[in-house]
């Protein structure tokens, strides 16, 4: 598995900590662990219903070569917003901290699968990173869950020496074919009926090689931009 942080951002430039410093993403990101497995099945089935993968994630955590990233609302008990003091940390090379320690009891464990809004599955093979699944839950599409997923789809990928990243998508799923492209990805292949369920065609599509300078910058511009739009990442320590 990939150590327990996740950082996103380029070491080169810093991001001005002062920007809109009092609107804070209720978002986060953190590495999955094992106690997640069911919460990640049940999001995948929320945002998939009878297209759903069939694929498991106790199985696929498990692997060396499979890393999954969860999306989680960070809240506190009371339902309102908080301030940490990791939060106040400059540059989108912030950490995403996971809120799991290795003395984490049951129940906090239930509370942290519970807050999972989202994730994805990232396989490595070779020198490229693969996205295996991204999902939002229905009730949080449109706030952003989705992008901040694939930003951390990028830099772990990054981080883990992968030359680029590919994918597949729905030839019908417009939506997320436009935030990819967003970020770099471009139309490369077709699987013909490739979803199981209607027999639709895959678009594959891949990034640029990460050592394209060009893209580095692009990539960095639209990282910087989510993060004034969105606001701040808010970290969470149980």
């Amino acid at each position: 598995m990939a150590n327990p942080s996740i950082t996103i951002g380029a070491p080169e430039r810093g991001f001005d900590s002062t920007t809109r410093d009092s609107l804070v993403n209720p978002y986060g990101t953190r590495y999955a662990t094992i106690a997640d497995a069911d919460a990640i099945d049940q999001v995948v089935k929320e945002a998939f219903g009878a297209s759903a993968p069939k694929s498991s994630a106790a199985r696929d955590i498990k692997r060396e070569n499979t890393t999954y990233i969860v999306a989680t609302k960070n809240r506190r008990a009371d339902g309102s917003r908080f301030h940490s003091e990791g939060e106040r940390n400059g540059g989108w090379t912030r950490k995403f901290r996971s809120i799991f320690s290795s003395s984490i009891g049951k129940s906090e464990s239930e509370q942290a699968a519970s807050e999972i809004v989202g994730l994805v599955g990232i396989w490595t093979a070779v020198d490229q990173a693969h996205i295996i699944v991204i999902a939002t839950r229905p009730s949080e599409r449109g706030k952003g869950v989705g992008e901040l997923l694939l930003i951390a789809t990028l830099s772990e990928a990054k981080k883990i020496g992968a030359t680029n990243a590919t994918l597949e998508v729905r030839k019908s799923n417009l939506v997320a074919r436009a935030l990819y492209r967003k970020y770099g990805f471009a139309d490369v292949g077709i699987r013909h009926k490739y979803y199981h369920d209607n027999r639709e065609d895959a678009i594959i599509m891949s990034t640029p090689s990460f050592s394209n300078l060009d893209y580095s910058r692009s990539l960095e511009r639209r990282c910087l931009a989510y993060t004034a739009s969105r606001g701040k990442i808010e970290f969470k320590a149980i």
